[in-house]
């Protein structure tokens, strides 16, 4: 056992406490040892303790020598002049990625190498965006263009496997390699035909053999370049691999299948189920978390499954929602610490009218006048969430109706 000292503002996600600064007794918890897996029990330790001793060799995390490691940034409350800063790197990063993930699928099926070393700049520029604003970099996963779905995926689900293997307590090195195989997950389809990758219905016994073998596809043309790492591609392989034994296409057991992994296929299904395709409109956040969490014990693990709701939280970023006043808001930030009391950018007033000065409510610091009454849908209420977000964001000029992000290649 490898016992250190260290501050609880120097706790994270992942290590392993096994003595505190006062009675066990006088604490919730049940174990006298334990690994921090949720924000919660951080938030909880921080309140009671001082100091904790962890253990290094059972933390998944490294623990710092010093027990100086500073706190999560999650825990911050940003500006509105801030979080649109954050939102502006998340964008250029957005389009840089856009750019490559279109020109890799290109060059596939022209028969061209894969270059991976623009991805590996790209994933490096998201952890960065990630590291000082998940939010910022969420918000982004909201502006879509249903007819570019597979490269837009592609982004998506790696932001969202960023945000939620951070949060997991993951290092700068290992979610490096894991974005990159969330990046590249899905490059395999640049063999499918359209016609199967697009078909609005359900495909035929043939036709889902031929879309199964681009996660094979995708792992050969990216082994023959020899230059990626052996997690990054063991997520492009085995990302629709479940825990129940009938994922493809080795049929993986959970206790095979690695944790970064599942991330990957948690993030993968979860935009699927929220994104807008060509035929069809995407599920409401809520509801695509629902259908997940009750395919978990045969899918991903209720666990890890229970942990990715609470990275993204009850009301995921850009989510709208009404509250107690009548008034309507953009979900902006989801903090697990105040999962029921998120920041909002007020868009309508609870007289029904249109704010044209957004301001940021943080419910948190209003628990007792400001509450979520519930989640609306954005043609109920006749709101634009794509527009109000670029605008809020200093993407677009007021008064235009994108449907992507201009100006990045996007289009």
């Amino acid at each position: 056992m490898t016992e250190q000292r260290i501050t609880t503002d120097a706790l994270r996600l992942g290590m392993y406490v096994f003595r505190l600064d006062r009675p066990w007794v006088e604490t919730p918890f049940v174990f006298q040892g334990f690994t921090v897996e949720r924000d919660e029990d951080l938030q909880t330790l921080r309140s009671l303790c001082r100091e904790v001793v962890v253990d290094a060799e059972r933390s998944r995390v490294q623990v710092p020598a010093n027990g100086a490691a500073p706190r999560r940034a999650d825990a911050k409350r940003t500006s509105k002049p801030v979080f649109r800063e954050a939102v502006q790197a998340a964008a250029r990063t957005r389009g840089r990625g856009h750019r490559l993930i279109k020109r890799l699928f290109q060059d596939i099926r022209l028969g061209h190498s894969v270059d991976t070393a623009e991805a590996r700049a790209v994933v490096a520029e998201m952890v960065d965006n990630i590291t000082r604003d998940a939010d910022a970099s969420l918000w982004i996963t909201n502006l879509r263009n249903r007819d570019e779905y597979t490269s837009l995926h592609c982004l998506n689900v790696c932001v969202l496997t960023l945000a939620y293997c951070r949060h997991l307590g993951y290092e700068r090195e290992e979610l490096e390699r894991i974005g990159l195989g969330a990046l590249l997950h899905d490059v395999g389809k640049a063999r499918v035909p359209k016609e199967i990758l697009n078909k609005p219905g359900r495909l035929t016994d043939e036709e889902f053999a031929v879309m199964k073998r681009h996660t094979v596809d995708g792992y050969d043309m990216l082994s023959a370049t020899g230059t990626l790492p052996d997690l990054t591609l063991r997520i492009v392989r085995s990302h629709h691999e479940r825990v129940g034994g009938h994922g493809y296409p080795d049929g993986l057991a959970a206790r095979d299948i690695p944790e970064p992994v599942l991330a990957v296929g948690i993030a993968d299904a979860y935009d699927a189920l929220t994104s807008d395709r060509p035929y069809k409109d995407g599920l409401p956040a809520e509801k695509a978390l629902g259908i997940l969490h009750r395919e978990a014990p045969e899918e991903f693990g209720e666990e890890l499954m229970e942990g990715f709701i609470r990275c993204v939280g009850i009301y995921p970023v850009g989510s709208l929602v009404e509250l107690d006043s009548g008034a309507l808001g953009l979900v902006i930030s989801a903090e697990p610490a105040n999962r029921l009391s998120p920041r909002v950018l007020l868009v309508r007033s609870p007289d029904g009218q249109m704010v044209e000065e957004r301001r940021i409510i943080d419910l948190a610091a209003q628990r007792e006048t400001a509450r979520v009454r519930r989640v609306v849908q954005p043609r109920e209420v006749g709101v634009d969430v794509q527009a109000v977000m670029l605008m809020e964001s200093g993407l677009v000029r007021a008064g235009s109706l994108p449907v992507d992000l201009p100006g990045t290649g996007d289009q």
